[in-house]
C-alpha cells in the first residue's frame, strides 16, 4: 500500500466579510452583492466571490488593496475605499462599509455584520413584528434611523428605517410573561374562574437618529451616479480596475455603517405635544405590533422623533 501525501494549501483570498441577519441570528448565505469600489472615482476594484456560506472575498484584488490593514498607504484610518452591501432579494436595508474592514480578529481574515430588514421583507415565520413610520418634528421622514427593540429577557434586535423612514423590525418572539399564583385564590371557591391570560410579551423601543447620515448617503449616491453617466459617455476605464465599471449605487443611496452606528439616541414620542417617551409595547402572535404617537390626525399614522 502506497503512502498518500496529504497537502494543505493556503491561497490568499483578501480579507473576507460576512452577514447576519438581525432577525434570526444566523449568517445570510444568499442574495447578497457585495461591490468594492474606490471611493475618488466610483471605480470598482475587483469582482467579488461568495463561498456557500456566505463569505464574501475578492480574490482578483490588485496590491495595495489586497494587503493588510495597514494599506493603502498612511494614513491607514482614511478608507480610500467602500463596499455596497445590497440583497437582490429585497430582504435587508442596503449598506455602506469602509475598506479594508475590521476584523473580528488580528488572525482572522474576516469581518462580520448585521444587517436589518426592509420594509418589503416578508415577515419570517414564527416571528413578531414592529412596523412604524419614523417622522421628525416637522413630519419630514427618518431616513436611516437605527432602532433597538429588547424584550424581558434582555434579547435585543437591532433595525431601521429606509431612506423613506419605513421600518419593519422582525424580532423572536419573547416568551410570555407568566402571572405569579396566588395563595389562597384570589376570589370565592364559586366565583367563575379567571380567563386564560392572553399570549403575549413586551417590549421597549429605542431610536438613533441623525439626519446628515441621510443627507450623505443621498449625496455619495447622486455624485457617484453622476461620475457613471459621465464613465459611459467617454468610454472610459481606468489602470489597474475593471475597465468602466461603476458603483450602481441604489436611487436612494445607503448609509455609511460607522455613521449609521454613531446616530445620537432621540426622543420617541408617546404622544403629540407631550415630551412623553413612548412606553413598552405589547406584542401579540400573529398580529404586527406598529409604533404610532397617539394624536395625530386618524389619517396620519407616524412616529414623532425629538431630540432627548
Amino acid at each position: 500500500m502506497s503512502a498518500v501525501l496529504l497537502e494543505s494549501l493556503v491561497l490568499q483570498a483578501t480579507t473576507g466579510v460576512r452577514f447576519i441577519d438581525a432577525w434570526s441570528g444566523q449568517p445570510i448565505t444568499d442574495g447578497l452583492c457585495c461591490t468594492l469600489y474606490r471611493r475618488r472615482d466610483g471605480a470598482v476594484l475587483a469582482r467579488e466571490a461568495t463561498t456557500p456560506s456566505g463569505v464574501h472575498h475578492w480574490p482578483e484584488l490588485s496590491p495595495p488593496w489586497n494587503a493588510n490593514d495597514a494599506s493603502p498607504p498612511s494614513p491607514p484610518s482614511a478608507a480610500l475605499a467602500e463596499v455596497l452591501v445590497e440583497d437582490l432579494l429585497d430582504r435587508f436595508l442596503p449598506l455602506r462599509l469602509e475598506w479594508p474592514p475590521r476584523r473580528d480578529r488580528d488572525d482572522m481574515p474576516l469581518a462580520t455584520f448585521t444587517l436589518a430588514s426592509a420594509p418589503q421583507r416578508p415577515v419570517p415565520p414564527g416571528a413578531a413584528s414592529i412596523h412604524a413610520l419614523l417622522v421628525d418634528t416637522t413630519s419630514q421622514p427618518a431616513a436611516w434611523a437605527r432602532v433597538l427593540v429588547t424584550d424581558a429577557q434582555g434579547r435585543s434586535t437591532q433595525g431601521g428605517s429606509d431612506a423613506a423612514g419605513r421600518l419593519s423590525l422582525h424580532l423572536p418572539f419573547p416568551r410570555p410573561e407568566r402571572r405569579p399564583l396566588t395563595s389562597p385564590p384570589a376570589g370565592p371557591a364559586d366565583s367563575p374562574p379567571e380567563p386564560p391570560p392572553t399570549p403575549g410579551a413586551f417590549v421597549t423601543l429605542r431610536v438613533f437618529h441623525d439626519a446628515s447620515v441621510g443627507v450623505e448617503a443621498a449625496r455619495t449616491a447622486a455624485a457617484l451616479h453622476a461620475i457613471a453617466v459621465g464613465r459611459r459617455a467617454a468610454g472610459r476605464g481606468d489602470s489597474g480596475v475593471l475597465p468602466g465599471a461603476t458603483v450602481a449605487h441604489p436611487a436612494t443611496g445607503a448609509p455609511l455603517l460607522s455613521a449609521w452606528l454613531a446616530q445620537t439616541e432621540v426622543r420617541a414620542l408617546a404622544r403629540i405635544g407631550a415630551t412623553d417617551i413612548l412606553g413598552p409595547m405589547r406584542l401579540e402572535p400573529g398580529r404586527p405590533a406598529v409604533a404610532r404617537t397617539q394624536g395625530l390626525s386618524p389619517n396620519r399614522s407616524e412616529l414623532r422623533l425629538a431630540p432627548l
